[in-house]
């Protein structure tokens, strides 16, 4: 018992001081509730929701989020790299914030013009002008959303995406039984007054906490400092987006509703894996832009706690993905439990890929970023096409070996970068 409490008293203290894992641990701890949460949100959904409903809204709601980080436009990474050492920080997130907004509008409006051509079983969207506006509105929210967690953890204040996550789900959870009879689009609506919600908590902490000052207005200096930073992480964004976004849609129009309903059921529970490294990653690329001396040493610290969580949590989800399907049906586990295996596994080559990408990011090596990214992307996607005849255990052979052949070409990056002795760190922008 009495090493017990030692182990307690000295994970506490190194959560003191150390605020790489401070601040990883905030972000695994709001994807955390946020998924916790959201299981629950899905519960109560696909117990009064048809399989269909869930099956196209499930979808919807993965296109406003490929919308919302296609309209980022590179200002996620520009903020986490330029807003430490800034002495303009208002200026640049309002710049960001305005841009972000408009990119968010026009894809939008693009996206819904076309719809048949992209799904026609999501046509819906465009039966009123109401309908339009409100999916309008949620992108742009959702895009601003994503963008405000960027600025606290530029901050390295994560705590508060957890205090803002934990309201936001708490509320969520609640909001399918306000749109009963609504079909896909009253899940669709709950998700998006959620956003709504966690937006203006997000804006109103970022005011009082980060004496933000919104403000109209877009700084010709500051996109002269960040447009080329921003324009290669763009590229790199939509490239590490296409396989979470499109894969929805392809197993929509090939698979039906019902396996588009399992495969993102899965995949939201997945995601209680995948955000170890991804959480980890994004403190990695924040400590070193603080800090660019430390890159080494941050990363080994990076390395030991994925290691730490990440491959009991595989064993764990391996043990019970099963039984946890159950909650949702009887058929969501029957079909869907191999698939469970497969994500779970799936998760040690996608640490691997998120290390190298953030490595990549802090070093400025943006060829290799966007390399390794095309080899994630294509790979990915193009075995997910080709293995789809044999339904979503052939999507998840395709994650695991996407993301694998993504990390072995970034090892090949950086084993040029060591032989050649190049460290690039600098950057001119």
């Amino acid at each position: 018992m009495k090493i017990d409490q030692n182990m307690f008293k000295e994970l506490f203290f190194h959560f003191q001081r150390d605020s790489l894992f401070r601040n990883s641990v905030y972000l695994m701890l709001a994807t955390a509730v946020m998924a916790g949460f959201g299981f629950f949100f899905w519960l109560v959904s696909a117990r009064i929701f048809s399989t269909e409903d869930i099956g196209i809204a499930t979808t919807l709601i993965s296109v406003t989020n490929m919308i919302a980080v296609l309209s980022l436009i590179g200002f996620d990474s520009a903020f986490v790299r330029f807003l430490p050492n800034s002495d303009k920080k208002n200026d640049q997130l309002n710049t960001g914030f305005f841009l972000v907004s408009l990119a968010a509008f026009i894809i939008g409006l693009f996206f819904v013009m076309f719809i048949p051509l992209i799904s026609p079983q999501i046509g819906f969207v465009r039966e009123s002008p109401a309908i339009i506006f409100a999916f309008i509105s949620f992108c742009m929210i959702s895009a601003l959303n994503m963008l405000i967690e960027s600025a606290f953890l530029a901050a390295r204040r994560t705590k508060f995406i957890f205090i803002i996550d934990t309201i936001f789900s708490i509320i969520k959870m609640t909001l399918p039984l306000a749109f009963i009879g609504w079909g896909a689009l009253g899940v669709l609506s709950a998700a998006a007054v959620a956003q709504s919600v966690g937006f203006l908590l997000g804006l109103g902490t970022m005011i009082k906490k980060l004496d933000y000052r919104p403000r109209f207005v877009v700084s010709k200096n500051i996109l002269d400092l960040v447009k080329k930073y921003c324009f290669v992480n763009y590229i790199a964004a939509v490239l590490n987006l296409l396989p979470v976004a499109l894969l929805p849609i392809i197993i929509l129009n090939h698979l039906g509703a019902q396996q588009a309903a399992y495969y993102y059921i899965i995949m939201m529970i997945a995601n209680l894996l995948y955000v170890i490294p991804q959480a980890t990653a994004k403190s990695l690329f924040a400590e070193s832009s603080h800090d660019e001396d430390a890159i080494f040493e941050n990363l080994g610290k990076s390395i030991k706690i994925i290691g730490m969580l990440l491959l009991p949590g595989i064993v764990i989800f391996m043990a019970l993905g099963g039984k946890i399907l159950q909650f949702f049906g009887k058929n969501y586990s029957s079909d869907g439990t191999d698939f469970m295996y497969l994500a779970a596994m799936a998760g040690i080559p996608i640490a691997i890929y998120y290390i190298f990408t953030s490595l990549f990011r802090i070093r400025k090596d943006l060829s290799a970023l966007i390399l390794t990214d095309i080899v994630y992307a294509g790979a990915t996607m193009g075995l997910a096409y080709a293995l789809i005849p044999m339904g979503l255990t052939g999507v998840g052979l395709a994650w695991i070996a996407g993301s694998s052949i993504s990390g072995i070409v970034g090892y090949l990056f950086m084993i040029r970068e060591k032989r050649c002795g190049s460290i690039r760190i600098g950057y001119d922008a």
